[in-house]
């Protein structure tokens, strides 16, 4: 897994940069144009955000106490932010959401 690069200058993002994008937009530091999410990043990333909340509901099922599958949640959150920067992809252009 490598970090997305800059469609425009290649510049390679930083982690910490790429932790808040906000509405699918984010600027290259380097030369500033707008960078977008592409399609199959916001795919990608929605999947592995559904399955954060069956998490609990399956640990419950599966007998742990409370504090234990609330530990082995935040955990499992903290790997999922941990991993976006990761699977973004940009684009010069908004892409349509479907």
């Amino acid at each position: 897994m490598a970090l997305p690069e800059c469609w425009s200058c290649d510049y390679m993002f930083k982690w910490r940069e790429l932790l808040f994008v906000i509405d699918g937009l984010k600027k290259c530091p380097n030369c500033g144009e707008r960078q977008y999410i592409t399609t199959q990043s916001n795919r990608k990333l929605g999947t592995y955000g559904i399955a954060l909340p069956l998490i609990p509901f399956i640990l419950n099922v599966l007998g742990l106490t409370w504090c234990l599958t609330g530990l082995i949640t935040f955990l499992s959150l903290i790997f999922y932010l941990s991993l976006i920067p990761f699977n973004l992809k940009f684009t010069n252009d908004r892409e349509p959401l479907f």
